[in-house]
């Protein structure tokens, strides 16, 4: 997010902090995440390893946005628009399913959003702003 303008940076800046923050909490405390997400640890123990596999993907992710230098933010933000539509579009199959409470699937979803608004703005923000001549 290097070389950015003030606005993207704080935008680019958030979607870091949502991503990387429940990344870290979910790695560290895997069952109680699953817990507030509305998912019982003690019905499918292995959950915590998909969770901390998700986990580190977030945290990967957000640091590599966060190093991501003007010629490579683009492409990173794509990954991670990709990424979050993806996590939306999973939490409300799964609500399809019944495999989820309504207020759990809404609660799957709020978390990718609240990555995915930051960063389509972000992006949309880079792609229109035109390129200034300073070195």
């Amino acid at each position: 997010m290097r070389g950015q303008v003030w606005y993207v940076t704080v935008l680019v800046g958030v979607m870091c902090a949502v991503r990387f923050g429940l990344a870290a909490y979910g790695y560290a405390l895997p069952d109680d995440l699953m817990t507030q997400l509305g998912m019982s640890p003690s019905l499918n123990p292995q959950a915590s390893y998909l969770v901390r596999v998700w986990a580190i993907r977030d945290i990967v992710l957000a640091v590599l946005v966060l190093l991501a230098g003007p010629e490579t933010i683009r492409a990173l933000l794509y990954a991670c628009i990709v990424v979050d539509a993806t996590d939306v579009l999973s939490a409300h199959l799964s609500g399809l399913r019944g495999l989820f409470s309504a207020a759990d699937v809404w609660a799957l979803k709020a978390t990718a959003i609240a990555a995915l608004i930051p960063e389509v703005v972000a992006l949309g923000l880079i792609l229109v702003r035109k390129p200034s001549n300073k070195v």
